[in-house]
């Protein structure tokens, strides 16, 4: 069973590649393994080594810190992956202009939904 910490790394591994729109094909190919074996590192069935960490932050160019950010926060799976699904079709969407009316959609559905989610979050993000 993999270790939590373990788990958590290949989340963000996951996400960050979403955010970059990136498949895991191209992804491996940029950090020279097969995409059978990123798969395996985002699925956390194999640890993900120290070096290798370090070029999969160079290839999605976040720290190698950013694997490990949020670590001690509670987290919640279905909303990671639903976030990660989100994050991974906006990337793909080419207008800037579509992107910002996508992103004030959700924040106004989450308003609506959540009664006490600061407005001064919402304007501070339009």
């Amino acid at each position: 069973m993999p270790h939590p910490i373990d788990d958590f790394v290949s989340q963000r591994i996951r996400q960050a590649r979403l955010l970059r729109g990136l498949t895991q094909s191209a992804l491996a190919a940029q950090i020279g393994c097969s995409f059978q074996q990123l798969q395996k590192y985002e699925a956390g069935q194999n640890r993900v080594s120290a070096s290798r960490l370090f070029q999969i932050a160079k290839a999605l160019s976040v720290e190698p810190g950013y694997f490990f950010d949020g670590l001690d926060a509670p987290a919640s799976d279905d909303v990671d992956n639903t976030a990660a699904r989100i994050m991974f079709a906006l990337a793909r969407v080419q207008s800037p202009e579509i992107r910002e009316t996508l992103c004030k959609m959700v924040q106004a559905i989450a308003d609506t939904e959540a009664t006490d989610f600061p407005q001064e979050k919402i304007a501070a993000s339009a």
